[in-house]
């Protein structure tokens, strides 16, 4: 592939205007951030009938290398086996015991302990141990229950709905940036799970605008520049946006600076630059020229949800005697700590059954497209034998019938400034 001058020659031509900035926009009710209903309709339409990317395949290089994560109230159990990279649900089928609490690991079998219950790399049941059962059961029907499961530009992605939209028409242009950034290549070198006490969109908005960057995040206001920044209008369930790198740093870390070599496809424009994009709804890619974050928000309660950060690099700077990433590490591990602290006050605050939504700026275009991403998948009201929390993503009923292809909405924010001219 040729290194084009920027990342606006390989995507598509750029709006000098968009709506959004004739009056900005307005946040939403109380009730869509905190309700119990609202989140119910979110578990259903959203998680429980959208392609969620789970992980990066870096993670499960081997056979037997698992990973696992908890959506709603139910647990996913992702597993290198024969055939590639599967994922289950994290549940013996025996008597519904938890089967894998570990982030992650290695085994070649996996044996629930509360009634001995083995179960090879492919899931399959291999063993009863000693449970007793005539003619009426059939071992080989009896293994871990599937989830539906594809890989794109080396990302895990799985959905719970047989009914669910298009995989590649929903990523839509991510795969320009994950093609330069050579996504599918990279190792992950750390991962690390935060708990936040805030509804899981207000995290995602956080993380999708800078407009709080002076004030509460000196490292990283240091090092990006606030107004040399712009969103991009982008093809797909994806939003995006772009800002500069201070002149005198060549790296976003506690240092600023890094003798890593920057990745041969990145442009040259955006050598400086830090790319923010997010597959909708949920997971947040920063892409640097020497080093890509991966950003997960998981749901668990309307007023809780946990964050999973991974930090990727070349192979080729991985594999040096002197490679480090704890300049990296350090400056993301203060500022999420910094992040979650205002989420968990913005959602303690509109919590207040009095509060009334406010005026967004034309900073926080993403937070106003994320909301509307949202509120259009879950206008219809939760069926009756549809996914709820308690039933929801992480069942056995493996969410009920598909969403269908919703009506797109104007995609293209991101967490910079919002005119996005080309050059």
């Amino acid at each position: 592939m040729t290194r084009a001058s920027s990342m606006f020659d390989l995507i598509s031509e750029q709006p000098e205007q968009r709506p959004y900035f004739e009056s900005g926009g307005i946040g939403r009710s109380h009730e869509f951030y905190t309700g119990e209903e609202q989140f119910r309709r979110e578990m259903s339409a959203i998680y429980g009938r959208h392609w969620l990317p789970v992980d990066h395949v870096s993670r499960l290089k081997e056979k037997g290398a698992y990973s696992t994560l908890n959506i709603g109230s139910g647990s996913v159990l992702l597993l290198h086996g024969d055939d590639g990279i599967r994922a289950y649900h994290n549940y013996c089928r025996h008597r519904g015991y938890k089967l894998v609490e570990e982030a992650e690991g290695k085994r070649q079998s996996l044996v629930c302990l509360y009634h001995c219950w083995v179960y090879d790399r492919n899931g399959r049941l291999k063993s009863l141990n000693g449970t007793y059962f005539d003619h009426f059961f059939e071992k080989e029907k009896n293994g871990l229950l599937p989830i539906r499961t594809e890989i794109r530009h080396g990302v895990v992605f799985i959905t719970f709905s047989d009914d669910a939209p298009d995989l590649d028409e929903s990523l839509g242009e991510f795969g320009k940036f994950a093609e330069v950034y050579e996504l599918a290549d990279l190792e992950c070198v750390q991962a690390k799970d935060y708990p936040v006490a805030s509804n899981w969109k207000l995290v995602a908005h956080n993380v999708n605008e800078s407009l709080h960057f002076p004030t509460a995040h000196k490292d990283l206001h240091r090092i990006t520049d606030f107004d040399d920044a712009g969103t991009y209008d982008l093809e797909g369930d994806i939003v995006g946006a772009w800002q500069s790198i201070r002149g005198g740093f060549n790296s976003v870390s506690m240092t600023g600076h890094s003798g890593r070599t920057p990745m041969p496809l990145v442009p040259e424009a955006d050598r400086q630059r830090i790319n923010w994009i997010t597959i909708l709804p949920n997971l947040l890619f920063g892409f640097t020229a020497d080093y890509v974050m991966m950003q997960w928000v998981w749901p668990e309660s309307p007023g809780t949800c946990f964050v999973r950060h991974f930090w990727l690099f070349h192979p080729t700077e991985t594999a040096k005697e002197d490679f480090s990433h704890e300049a990296v590490f350090a400056l993301w591990d203060k500022a999420n700590y910094e992040d979650w602290g205002m989420c968990e006050r913005t959602h303690r605050g509109l919590s207040n059954p009095m509060w009334s939504p406010g005026q967004l700026s034309l900073d926080e275009e993403v937070v106003s497209q994320i909301d509307a991403w949202v509120a259009a998948r879950t206008a219809d009201p939760v069926p009756d034998d549809g996914p709820a929390r308690d039933a929801g993503p992480g069942r056995d009923a493996q969410a009920g019938q598909g969403a269908g292809a919703a009506a797109r909405e104007t995609n293209g924010t991101g967490p910079a400034r919002p005119a996005a001219a080309k050059g």
